[in-house]
């Protein structure tokens, strides 16, 4: 589960992240006026695949681990912001895949993209603080 964790993580950040540069930065002017990047589309269907894949890895981390950090109360600060990070991304995607209303969308869009910058920003010292716990319990 760790390295889905950490290489799926990883790589639907990347995804994430290429899909936001190349649909702000990235586009080019066409016969017709401005054209998507032709990358845009392929990262945005590797970014929602990975999503789906982390969905189940999150499923399966919540009772051996989430549960777990959260029956002690020093770790629900950290571990409970990287939980609410997560379940906003997924409520966030599904919203983008099904909202009809425009205006609202992009509102939902810029809140995805903006916390899923965070949470990746996020895990790693969610991973950290983590560990140094452990080493401090094991003390």
């Amino acid at each position: 589960i760790r390295l889905w964790v950490y290489v799926g993580g990883g790589l639907c950040a990347a995804s994430g992240a290429a899909w936001l540069l190349l649909h702000h930065y990235a586009q080019r002017e066409g016969e017709f006026g401005i054209e998507p990047n032709p990358l845009e589309h392929p990262s945005l269907v590797v970014h929602g695949v990975l999503g789906l894949a982390l969905v189940w890895v999150f499923g399966l981390l919540w009772l051996p681990h989430v549960r777990r950090g959260w029956s002690r109360p020093r770790h629900r600060v950290v571990g409970g912001t990287m939980a609410a990070l997560m379940l906003w991304l997924v409520l966030s995607a599904a919203l983008l895949y099904y909202l009809g209303d425009d205006t609202w969308r992009d509102r939902v869009a810029t809140a995805h993209w903006a916390l899923g910058l965070c949470a990746a920003a996020w895990l790693p010292m969610h991973i950290w603080l983590g560990r140094r716990a452990i080493r401090r319990d094991a003390r």
